[in-house]
């Protein structure tokens, strides 16, 4: 018989046989549906901050908030990457129920090369791997570039936020081979704030491939309070 991996909860730090107890994960203020449909365009609170986006479906787990926020924090700025893998299965455990529709491929959103070389690692890239490993639905990398070293997204407003990411993204020479074949794709993106990233990364793909449809995944969106 196999035993158990017991570890500490990453947020509660109490024995756990999972990287997130039962107990925390029972806690967690997740999004709420009406219905069956997750999309969380469909909810005011936040389409109604997500005013200038093309896109039209999104997923997410929850608000921008204490846990999950210092998850993401932890991943992103101390390179805590067991953090990847608890908040993959929070994204699959949220959303996936037996209505939800799959995608072909998961593309994240990728760093600057400088960004990268800085940071050695993409968040969103680590959260895909796991997401990968748990739906087998394959993450491509290297379709988008993002051409220009772009400032930090964090303190910029929402119209800041958008001009600073006019034309960052660019499609790779290998993107024509790698998607000509799909109608259905995902961009993950960590944290859905004004959906200024998303939507250009969107845009880019969109125009590009017309015939794709393009769901944005996060495991934040902040919302409209």
């Amino acid at each position: 018989m196999q035993s158990l991996i017991v570890q500490d909860c990453l947020i509660c730090r109490q024995t756990s046989e999972g990287l997130i107890c039962s107990f925390c994960r029972q806690d967690l203020n997740k999004l709420a549906f009406s219905g069956s449909d997750k999309n969380l365009m469909l909810l005011p609170k936040v389409a109604g901050g997500l005013v200038q986006v093309d896109f039209t479906i999104l997923y997410a787990v929850c608000d921008y908030q204490w846990p999950v926020s210092n998850l993401l924090k932890g991943l992103k700025f101390s390179a805590k990457l067991p953090h990847a893998r608890a908040l993959a299965e929070l994204f699959v455990e949220h959303n996936m129920d037996e209505n939800f529709v799959l995608p072909q491929a998961i593309i994240p959103i990728p760093l600057h090369n400088n960004r990268y070389l800085w940071r050695k690692y993409n968040q969103s890239s680590e959260i895909c791997h796991h997401l990968t490993k748990l739906t087998h639905i394959p993450t491509l990398h290297q379709v988008l570039i993002r051409k220009n070293a772009t400032e930090a997204q964090t303190n910029l407003s929402a119209a800041q936020r958008k001009s600073n990411l006019k034309k960052a993204f660019q499609l790779s020479p290998r993107s024509q081979r790698r998607l000509n074949q799909h109608q259905h794709i995902a961009i993950f993106d960590d944290v859905t704030t004004t959906g200024a990233t998303a939507n250009a990364a969107y845009r880019c793909l969109k125009q590009a491939f017309p015939q794709l449809q393009i769901d944005i995944w996060s495991i934040c969106v902040t919302l409209v309070h």
